[in-house]
Formats: C-alpha cells, sequence, structure tokens
C-alpha cells in the first residue's frame, strides 16, 4: 500500500516543483504588461481545464509514443520511452496542474499595490531588487496558496497520468489508479485508506490556504 503512496507524492512534488519554475516567469510577466502573444499562450497553458485529461493523456501519448514524434527520437536515439514510466506520469501531471499554477500567481502578481513598485523604481532599484524585496514579500500568501492548490491536485491525477504511465504494480501505480484498480478487484479496504489518506492531505492543504487567504485580505485592508 505504502508504494502509490510514495509514488504520487513524488510525482505531485516534482510536477509542482517544475510547474512553478515554469509559469512564474510567464505569470510574472503577463501580469505586468499586454502582449499579442497573451491570448495564444494563455489558451496555450488553460487548454487542460476544459479538456478531459484522458484527451490530454491521448495527445501526449501521440507526442511521447516510441512510434511517434519526439518519442520515437527519445527512443531511438536514447532507448528512453516517458510511456509507462514515472517520468511520463510526472510530465502528464504537469500539464494538468499548470492552468492552475498559472492563474494562482498571476493572481498573486495582480494583487499588488503598484504604488509600491513605482516607489521602489523612483529609487532606482532594479527589476531584480524590486521582485526580491518588495513584490515576493507582499504576494508570497497567494503564491503559496496556488502551489498547495497545484499540488493537491497533482496528488489527486488520474486520467492522463494513466493514460501515459499505465498502472504497473510497484512500478507506476499511483493513490488515484490504485484505488481504481482495487475497487474493480473488490479490495475495498485498501482503497478506503488510500482514498483517506488523500483526503488527509487536501483537508490539510485546504485549511492552510484558507488561513493564507485570510491573511492575505487583512494584510490588504491595513494597507
Amino acid at each position: 500500500m505504502f508504494t502509490p503512496v510514495w509514488h504520487s507524492i513524488f510525482i505531485a512534488l516534482l510536477s509542482t516543483v517544475i510547474a512553478f519554475l515554469a509559469m512564474l516567469p510567464l505569470s510574472y510577466f503577463f501580469a505586468k504588461r499586454n502582449s499579442k502573444w497573451q491570448l495564444p499562450i494563455e489558451t496555450l497553458i488553460l487548454l487542460p481545464l476544459v479538456l478531459p485529461p484522458t484527451v490530454v493523456g491521448l495527445l501526449l501519448l501521440s507526442l511521447f509514443g516510441k512510434n511517434n514524434g519526439f518519442g520515437a527520437f527519445l527512443y531511438d536515439t536514447f532507448h528512453f520511452s516517458f510511456i509507462f514510466s514515472l517520468a511520463g506520469a510526472i510530465v502528464a501531471t504537469t500539464i494538468i496542474i499548470l492552468p492552475i499554477m498559472y492563474q494562482g500567481l498571476k493572481a498573486a502578481f495582480l494583487s499588488i499595490d503598484h504604488e509600491l513598485v513605482w516607489a521602489a523604481e523612483t529609487l532606482s532599484a532594479t527589476s531584480g531588487q524590486i521582485f526580491r524585496k518588495v513584490i515576493l514579500p507582499n504576494c508570497w500568501q497567494p503564491i503559496l496558496a496556488g502551489i498547495l492548490l497545484s499540488f493537491c491536485r497533482a496528488m489527486g491525477e488520474f486520467g492522463a497520468t494513466l493514460m501515459v504511465a499505465g498502472y504497473i504494480e510497484g512500478k507506476t501505480d499511483t493513490i488515484a489508479s490504485s484505488i481504481y484498480f482495487m475497487v474493480q478487484q473488490g479490495d475495498l479496504r485498501t482503497a478506503f485508506y488510500l482514498g483517506l489518506f488523500n483526503l488527509l492531505i487536501g483537508v490539510a492543504a485546504l485549511f492552510i490556504i484558507h488561513i493564507l487567504t485570510i491573511r492575505q485580505s487583512q494584510l490588504m485592508r491595513g494597507m
């Protein structure tokens, strides 16, 4: 029972880190200015919100399959495939949580009082100094809330991950996929315990997010 738990935590952590690093500069850039590329890029990022996870998984299979496109190149050159591996599960989960991460980060940056940024600019602060000493200290709470929400979504990912990584016991099994197949096999007890573990993580994360939201609201009212 512990292997799918470890796999889920590992996949969720790496996916959250990758999504955060990828969306941080992009969300910061689009929160500061308008660009002709904003609409197509945001549409691409947000697509997983309106597509079934199985469709996302199908698209990734088409891209990373051993006989298709980039996947064929990886397999022929490096003898590596994302299909039926934890690496494939990480890629699929990252794609699924990108919209949540992007929207959370962008909302956090948009909540910043621009007068603080303007004041820092008048004091000849560099862009890096403004980001580190003005923006981050004033919006770290909604940023952390977005990270936690993305992590919880990653912990519960099922459709796209199952399509790309499959269900190989001891190799690619996650909490979500294990619950599904254990119910099919009649092992409701183990499925219940796995579901309870995921539930506790979600409740704890939502509690922290609630506290962060309240503190951010108090901070904004005090400014």
